[in-house]
């Protein structure tokens, strides 16, 4: 041991600071009790994003008011959990719901929260008529109208023989996700560009695509 060794001070046993940054926290609220926690569980399967990461939860409640008010509470008994433990607030906070059913009373609840999840950064992942648009974009591009779920699920079929609201979500789906991703944001310019009322389209590519940028490079889609 040399005299230098001797001279060292206590600032020499601190431990380094880490030197590769926490990745980033959501929680998710949705909606459907299945389909969309078994897709987002596999998808974050697939990008290697962990529960501790990514919290996906569904509530009692359905509607476009109590979802957002949900996340809003989650999300401020995070920030105080954060303060006495080791956890951190989630850095996304994000609601997943479907405009159906009936449509024109759940848009105008869409609306009417728009101003409190801007509020409380809530960021949402609609889809009109449902979340299985979202799936369908995944196969094929298609602005043609749907009323409802049975509507949107007759031509996702004919992709997914045995698809149910349960049904597992496969890698010969994931595989495809750029694809869905293009056709979600196509779809979006073509209602914005013809001044459309918005059916069918889907903001769930914008929670994927946030999803994909937390993950590792190794794990990432090429969008």
């Amino acid at each position: 041991m040399t005299r230098a060794d001797f001279r060292r001070g206590p600032e020499s046993y601190r431990r380094a600071a880490p030197t590769k940054a926490p990745r980033k926290t959501f929680l998710i609220v949705t909606e459907g009790k299945k389909t969309e926690p078994n897709y987002l569980r596999a998808l974050c399967r697939r990008l290697n994003l962990s529960t501790a990461e990514v919290v996906v939860h569904h509530p009692e409640a359905t509607d476009p008011k109590s979802l957002t008010d949900e996340a809003i509470e989650l999300s401020k008994a995070r920030r105080r959990m954060a303060k006495k433990s080791y956890v951190v607030p989630y850095d996304e906070v994000w609601v997943v719901y479907d405009l159906e059913k009936p449509q024109d009373e759940r848009r105008q609840l869409h609306k009417n929260q728009q101003g409190k999840q801007k509020a409380h950064g809530v960021c949402v992942a609609s889809s009109d008529p449902c979340f299985e648009f979202w799936l369908l974009l995944h196969f094929q591009y298609t602005t043609r109208p749907f009323a409802d779920y049975n509507q949107v699920v007759k031509p996702l079929k004919k992709h997914l023989l045995n698809y149910e609201k349960a049904s597992e979500i496969q890698d010969s789906v994931l595989c495809r996700t750029p694809d869905a991703v293009k056709n979600a944001a196509k779809c979006r310019s073509h209602h914005k560009d013809c001044g459309g009322d918005g059916n069918p389209s889907t903001d769930v590519h914008l929670l994927v695509r946030s999803l994909n940028g937390a993950a590792s490079d190794a794990f990432r889609f090429n969008f």
